[in-house]
């Protein structure tokens, strides 16, 4: 009991020393006011206040982030069917959902060099070049491509319409 106790009194100590340092408080003062050793101490404890507050609000962001990608999940799922139907509206609202998970995940940021220039078929070549690599496939024989000839002619009917 008497160590829960002091736990919470080290709390509170870190948290008012945070916040003293927030609003301009020299570490120094900190330390006489608040009753640290040193000033060095003072600034040990703001430190440690200040990651342990960054790794709270990184776990949240987190957490709303996995919230908000399964509402889109649950929304994309109620409105596949009707997009098989081929109802326009189902689909347009589709393509919103995966434009606001791409914003969401940062995919809308990244290019197949990797870098942000909003290029959602640069990532996809990115992603083809990776595969590329790592399974060891040739890029296509471009020569072989600019080479091809291109065939014209006329195209024979037979008398019953069709292509003889």
């Amino acid at each position: 009991m008497a160590d829960d106790k002091r736990k919470l009194e080290l709390a509170q100590r870190r948290n008012q020393a945070l916040q003293m340092r927030i609003a301009g408080v020299s570490p120094t003062l900190i330390a006489e006011r608040l009753g640290y050793n040193s000033p060095q101490a003072a600034s040990g404890d703001i430190t440690a206040a200040l990651k342990r507050a960054a790794k709270v609000e990184g776990l949240a962001a987190e957490h709303l982030l996995h919230l908000e990608i399964g509402r889109l999940d649950r929304m994309m799922a109620a409105l596949w069917p009707r997009v098989l139907k081929g109802e326009v509206n189902a689909a347009e609202a589709c393509l919103k959902i995966i434009n606001k998970r791409a914003s969401l995940l940062g995919l809308d940021q990244i290019n197949r060099n990797g870098h942000p220039d909003h290029d959602m078929a640069s990532l996809l070549g990115s992603m083809l070049a990776q595969l590329q690599q790592r399974y060891q496939v040739a890029d296509p024989d471009l020569d072989a491509i600019t080479s091809a000839e291109v065939v014209t002619g006329e195209v024979l009917y037979d008398d019953a319409g069709g292509e003889a």
